[in-house]
């Protein structure tokens, strides 16, 4: 009775809502990802991994975190004119610096030296990217904070079916190139759809008052400390894409070593969909430690094992699972896909819960020391791995980074949750 009531009142609350939605989410991605990688040459598939993992390090202060400090703030206001204040100020922060961002990408793909000069056009082409892609988030983020979670899924939804259909229909048409002015269409009609489902709202964001200049202060810090974390722990998705380019100056490995991440990362989605459900509730109770605590320890006992049979069925069957999905050209990616997937069980068992309940508590300067540590010890390991042994050396660089992250971040919250016991 118990259980029923729990999946009743998971049921009520959009759990299942924002679930389902990132798992119909993750599967239509996969399955672009997948039509993408058939339709396109290997060669034209490494262009393309290229442009868009140069395209992710300028994302990386996307908004300069003001994504991270309207889901904060937001989702702490339970005053509604003081949700839309923060909401108001952070699109405005994020649009203006994402606007010289986007000029920075341009200058960058006329004129910067490229590893793989091929993915000049195709960088050109994706400069308005980061404009596209924060107005999408900000307004996915105010319905997370808002707790609306059936719109939340139905944006979500929406947005991944315009991008699986544009992207194969652009690929089909004018490969890479296509692909890219596609994708543009399919945010552009996601962005609409978004305002349609908040259009009762809209009218009282724009017109909502100013915020404070000490709440001003308060966001920004917890918004460019948070870009802090988060770039930094996106190096570990990037930098080794990166490297692979710069030392070994070959698309085929480039696009190999893309294929190898795109389970084991798109995977992610199990525990960031959970994270993305409980964080308004953890955020709202940062100050309730006994609560934290229940839940946090509530959550690792079903995502361990859960996690490891995920793991253990990718390592096993990986040869099958790459020549089906992918193709024979790509069976050269098996041990990095296996090395990957062993990762995916660490990362999403320990490193993406504790590190987002940490968030929700705030203890940003740990975080902030976290990253840095990490970044460092990132980019030596990366270097010398992908100098020594190649894409092999990637994988193995960041399953590295993501164990000892794990380690770091979840004693430390396990720290805190036992210092709330015997306090």
């Amino acid at each position: 009775m118990i259980r029923l009531q729990n999946i009743k009142q998971l049921l009520e609350k959009g759990f299942f809502h924002i679930f389902g939605a990132n798992v119909i989410n993750k599967i239509i991605q996969f399955s672009s990802g997948i039509l993408v990688v058939r339709i396109l040459t290997k060669e034209h598939f490494g262009i393309y991994s290229y442009a868009s993992n140069i395209i992710a390090f300028f994302l990386l202060f996307s908004g300069l975190g003001s994504i991270s400090g309207v889901l904060q703030y937001g989702s702490e206001s339970k005053n509604l004119k003081t949700r839309n204040s923060y909401f108001k100020y952070g699109i405005k922060l994020g649009l203006t610096f994402n606007l010289l961002l986007s000029f920075l990408i341009l200058l960058y793909a006329l004129f910067g030296n490229l590893t793989i000069p091929e993915s000049r056009n195709v960088l050109i082409l994706m400069f308005l990217l980061p404009i596209f892609t924060l107005l999408f988030e900000m307004i996915q983020i105010y319905m997370r904070a808002s707790i609306l979670n059936k719109n939340f899924s139905y944006l979500t939804i929406f947005n991944s079916f315009l991008l699986l259909c544009f992207s194969i229909l652009g690929a089909l048409l004018y490969q890479v190139e296509g692909l890219v002015v596609l994708r543009y269409f399919a945010y552009f009609l996601s962005v609409l759809f978004g305002i349609y489902l908040i259009k009762d709202k809209i009218r009282s964001i724009f017109t909502a008052n100013n915020l404070q200049s000490n709440n001003k202060k308060g966001f920004i810090k917890f918004s460019l400390v948070s870009a802090a974390n988060n770039s930094i722990s996106q190096l570990l998705y990037i930098l080794d894409l990166f490297l692979i380019g710069y030392f070994i100056k070959d698309v085929e490995i480039i696009a190999s070593y893309k294929t190898a991440t795109l389970i084991p990362f798109a995977l992610n989605f199990i525990p960031v969909s959970i994270m993305t459900f409980i964080y308004p509730y953890f955020a709202r109770n940062n100050k309730n430690n006994n609560w934290i605590k229940e839940k946090y320890l509530m959550l690792i006992k079903y995502l361990i094992p859960f996690n490891f049979l995920i793991s253990l069925f990718l390592i096993l069957f990986a040869p099958f699972i790459i020549k089906f999905i992918f193709g024979i050209e790509y069976l050269d990616s098996i041990l990095t896909f296996r090395i990957l997937s062993f990762g995916y069980f660490i990362t999403a068992s320990f490193r993406i819960p504790s590190g987002n309940i940490l968030l929700m508590l705030k203890k940003v300067k740990f975080g902030l020391y976290m990253s840095i540590i990490v970044g460092l010890l990132n980019i030596i390991l990366d270097i010398i791995l992908v100098k020594l042994m190649g894409s092999t050396g990637a994988a193995l660089a960041t399953v590295t980074i993501f164990l000892f992250s794990s380690i770091i971040s979840t004693s430390y919250l396990l720290y805190l949750l036992k210092r709330t016991m015997i306090s």
